[in-house]
């Protein structure tokens, strides 16, 4: 690290944060202070570090902790204003909080702490992506929320609808659709349905189905004998009957609000090359492709597919001590969750066959299936997260297509480049 520059370690909280600055020589420079996180605290943070470059002809370094989404904020404050951000991760910044024998914990002591870090650890600066693809983060994100949000909420649907509608779940196996939804949000309880019309229930089947006038009458059918039974089977409680109204409802708007961020997922990432690029890969649709593009950033932060593995957090950890090593390894699981989840549903799609009966990607089918001979399922698979990520660290170094070649291919096309070499 270049020690030339006097830096900034801040401690972020939500409304205020604390300084501290060091000298190029490490030494505290200034006291730590206190600034609010408004305009009027953040100019003066501003007229301190103007000072603080004047006195050492050099703009200071500012390094503080990634913690949660107040700092993002911050960080986007300063690099507007043309300061050097390091943003640590906070595994690293708790590596020094124990340098004091004595236990002291307070922001003065944390701000003076993460300053320190910028001499003793190898700190990546912080590189702001494309407003397109931070737009493109923030809309994917959004999306996998709200997805996970959907399902808690069809869990408790299903518990609830069980108790009004126990035969409920036979006539609509997947209460999550659209349907069934509508069903029961016109008609949640027993008696609201068995005093509703034929004709209407049948015209909701059908206009929510598009399906046939028959299968919309046999539904119905199914329905009444459901509700019937509900009388005698089911719990009758008017509180219950809310609930599976209003679940039905949050289902509905949940539903519409995860169909427009598709939307804009979609167009937001036909300005973004990469996508193009991953989804070129088997395996690989739009919406993953999107969610990818969108956690990797600028491609050029990363030296080699290692780094890139480690970001993503499926690097096995290493338990080695004396003559003791540890062969039942996990992944650290220290990058975005976001970007493992999308991984790991591409690796699933990967090692399927399509129905008919042809490979979603060959080469890689070929890889688990050779890995799985020796391994468990889930390591299998892990070995497949770990291959797709080096595939798309050289789609998007070489910002190429993947283009679709066997191993004994590659080896021959790598020989022949050498030999060129030569």
């Amino acid at each position: 690290m270049n020690n030339f520059y006097p830096v900034v370690g801040v401690d972020v909280a939500k409304e205020f944060c604390f300084y501290c600055v060091l000298s190029p020589d490490g030494k505290k420079y200034l006291e730590p202070f206190k600034a609010f996180n408004t305009k009027k605290g953040l100019d003066f943070v501003l007229n301190k570090l103007e000072k603080v470059e004047k006195a050492f002809n050099r703009k200071p370094a500012i390094v503080l902790e990634s913690t949660g989404h107040y700092s993002p904020r911050l960080v986007h404050f300063f690099c507007k204003n043309g300061f050097e951000v390091f943003l640590v991760n906070p595994l690293q910044s708790h590596s020094i909080k124990n340098s004091y024998i004595r236990k002291v914990k307070n922001d003065k002591v944390d701000a003076e702490e993460l300053a320190k870090l910028y001499f003793v650890c190898d700190l990546r600066k912080y590189h702001p992506s494309k407003n397109s693809i931070e737009n493109l983060k923030i809309f994917s994100r959004a999306f996998s929320n709200l997805s996970e949000q959907r399902v808690t909420i069809v869990n408790q649907l299903i518990s609830a609808v069980d108790q009004v509608f126990p035969g409920f779940t036979e006539v609509f196996s997947t209460v999550s659709s659209k349907t069934a939804i509508e069903l029961l949000v016109n008609y949640s309880s027993p008696d609201e349905l068995l005093n509703a019309t034929e004709e209407d229930v049948v015209s909701l089947i059908r206009s929510c189905s598009r399906r046939s006038l028959e299968y919309a009458e046999k539904k119905y059918k199914l329905l009444v004998k459901c509700a019937k039974d509900a009388k005698d089977t089911g719990v009758d409680l008017a509180a219950l009957y809310e609930i599976v109204r209003i679940y039905a409802q949050n289902l509905m708007y949940i539903d519409n609000k995860l169909q427009e961020l598709e939307k804009l997922i979609k167009e937001c990432a036909i300005t973004i090359p990469e996508v193009d690029l991953i989804s070129s890969i088997p395996g690989f649709g739009k919406k993953l492709s999107a969610i990818i593009a969108s956690e990797i950033g600028d491609i050029s932060r990363f030296d080699n597919a290692k780094q890139l593995v480690a970001y993503c957090g499926i690097d096995p950890s290493v338990k080695q001590s004396g003559n003791f090593t540890g062969t039942k390894n996990k992944f650290t699981k220290r990058g975005s969750p976001y970007i493992r989840k999308a991984l790991y549903i591409a690796a699933i799609i990967s090692v399927r066959k399509a129905p008919n009966g042809k490979c979603v990607n060959p080469v890689i089918y070929d890889y688990y299936q050779e890995k799985i001979k020796s391994k468990s399922r889930k390591q299998a698979l892990g070995a497949v997260m770990n291959k797709l990520v080096r595939i798309i660290f050289s789609v998007l170094k070489n910002n190429r297509s993947f283009v679709l070649i066997t191993p004994e291919e590659q080896v021959a096309l790598y020989r022949s480049k050498i030999r060129k070499v030569a």
